[in-house]
């Protein structure tokens, strides 16, 4: 049986280790350290408390749902954040329940309608569970990135 429960700060360290074991496991080309998991769960557990939320079977922790509230034009939104279950506990409807627990809580305390996410392009997992969940790709919108220390030393050039 599926619980689920509000994520304590003491759970941090089992999350990242489950988290690391994800991208480890599913070779996405993100290659996290078990530092760099826990300062991001720590981010978003210190961001939204209310809506970090962990999963358990049989008292075992195997996953977790962190993100946070934005106001955007037309209302509440969801952005962002970080859902993963252990791959050993993949197919169980884990993922499915903690999507079920935050979407409640975020709808009844914020009035969130809308929840944005990146995901990963190329790869049937996860982008086919939420395609069948309802959520769509966004064509218009493009995700960049980039170094902060090029465009700055490029913006210093440009200007001096």
């Amino acid at each position: 049986m599926i619980k689920t429960r509000l994520i304590e700060e003491k759970d941090l360290n089992k999350l990242a280790e489950i988290f690391k074991r994800v991208y480890d496991t599913f070779d996405v080309g993100e290659y996290w350290s078990l530092e760099q998991a826990y300062k991001l769960l720590k981010y978003w557990f210190d961001i939204q408390p209310d809506l970090a939320y962990l999963a358990e079977v049989d008292n075992k922790i195997v996953g977790g749902f962190v993100v946070g509230v934005k106001p955007w034009t037309d209302g509440n939104r969801l952005l962002d954040g970080e859902i993963f279950v252990d791959p050993d506990h993949q197919n169980h409807g884990i993922g499915s329940e903690l999507l079920k627990v935050v979407f409640k809580v975020a709808i009844e305390k914020y009035n969130v309608t809308i929840w944005d996410a990146v995901t990963f392009k190329g790869y049937d997992f996860p982008l086919n569970w939420y395609k069948n969940l309802g959520f769509e790709e966004i064509e218009e919108w493009t995700l960049i990135t980039g170094n902060i220390r090029k465009a700055l030393e490029k913006l210093e050039n440009k200007n001096g």
